[in-house]
């Protein structure tokens, strides 16, 4: 066997997984003169809107949106800083919505402030759509965010070009999810997360084998959730999203009833993981949407945070979704390549599980 040099390799210990917030000298995308990140805070008739931007505004459109527990960093942070979704992003500009009191460091919601419901969330969307000038978009929600994304879309179809949901559910809160919800956020309202509105949250995002496999990235989440949430603003949102109603969607195969049926104009995308608390909802929502603009994907040994647990599988079903909407022309799989093994000649090597760009799930 020939020998091989290894030339140029810098070996440095990785870094522990962490969600901190990535600095503003440490940006998710390389830097241009129009693509520096920034925050701001957009005045709506809900309250205000905490709105994290990334990438040239001149480019289209992505509008993200977080789960219940968690916000724009700790929810998409991780996965817009996948290696192979980097080169994806720099083609859009992302618009990373928080929901009313739930970004990093909000301070308490003042007791008399009346919590907005899941609809009129999605109202809301609507003067941050003006306020940067954005005239359609392709929404990525996951969770709560997904079916808020996904009510926008019914109301205001000619605004959505198209949906990735994660873990969407259509239908309103059951039983058992209000009672646990319901509880939660009482204990929540005490100002403290306590361990059983921990548990509970841990469970709603990871899913029972996830919890029980990968102790490593729930004790990350659990981290986080403990030190950027606020905990009375966190109870106000978990009890709008079990006051929810229904999407009013109906699948209808008979060709003059689906002129009139209610159902979603734009290509649509759910995604779940196949071990994911949320995959039955997943189903019985695909059950109720149109087979000819709709997709649903399973990923296989994955629980409910997909993002973090498979990145690569869902950025490459990302990749396609909207590669067959008519974005990313000029990206291929060769330059996927090129993007990732120029990443992997930085790799840090350490004691650790060390990714490309990623925390190894």
């Amino acid at each position: 066997m020939d020998d091989v040099e290894l030339r140029d390799i810098e070996v440095t210990n990785a870094a522990p997984r962490s969600l901190d917030k990535i600095s503003s000298d440490m940006p998710l995308l390389p830097n241009t003169s129009s693509s520096l990140p920034g925050e701001e805070d957009v005045e709506t008739g809900i309250g205000t809107l905490h709105v994290a931007t990334l990438g040239d505004r001149k480019r289209p459109a992505i509008v993200t949106f977080h789960d219940i527990g968690l916000n724009h960093v700790s929810q998409f942070q991780g996965f817009a800083n996948f290696i192979d979704m980097k080169p994806i992003l720099k083609r859009f500009c992302v618009y990373h919505v928080n929901a009313p009191g739930q970004e990093e460091g909000a301070n308490t919601l003042p007791h008399s402030f009346e919590y907005p419901t899941i609809d009129q969330i999605a109202e809301g969307l609507l003067p941050v759509l003006q306020h940067f000038g954005i005239k359609t978009f392709i929404g990525l929600g996951v969770g709560a965010g997904a079916n808020i994304l996904a009510r926008f879309a019914l109301h205001n179809p000619t605004k959505v070009d198209a949906l990735f949901l994660v873990n969407c559910v259509s239908s309103a809160a059951g039983w058992s999810e209000w009672f646990y919800q319901k509880v939660s956020s009482f204990y929540l309202r005490g100002n403290k997360v306590t361990k059983f509105s921990e548990d509970y949250l841990l469970w709603h995002h990871f899913g029972k084998k996830t919890m029980e496999l990968n102790h490593d990235l729930v004790h990350v989440y659990k981290e986080s959730m403990m030190k950027s949430i606020n905990p009375y603003n966190l109870a106000c949102f978990i009890e709008s999203y079990i006051k929810r109603t229904a999407l009013e969607i109906r699948r209808e195969m008979d060709p003059e009833k689906k002129k009139t049926a209610p159902q979603f104009k734009c290509p649509i995308m759910l995604v779940s993981g196949s071990n994911s608390p949320h995959i039955n909802e997943t189903v019985e929502m695909n059950g109720r949407l149109d087979p000819v603009n709709s997709t649903w994907m399973k990923i296989s040994d994955c629980g409910g945070m997909v993002l973090e647990e498979q990145p690569a599988k869902v950025c490459e079903a990302f990749q396609l979704f909207v590669q067959g909407l008519g974005y990313l022309p000029g990206l291929s799989v060769t330059e996927l390549y090129k993007h990732r093994s120029r990443g992997a000649s930085q790799m840090s090597v350490g004691p650790r599980d060390a990714a490309v760009g990623h925390p190894t799930c």
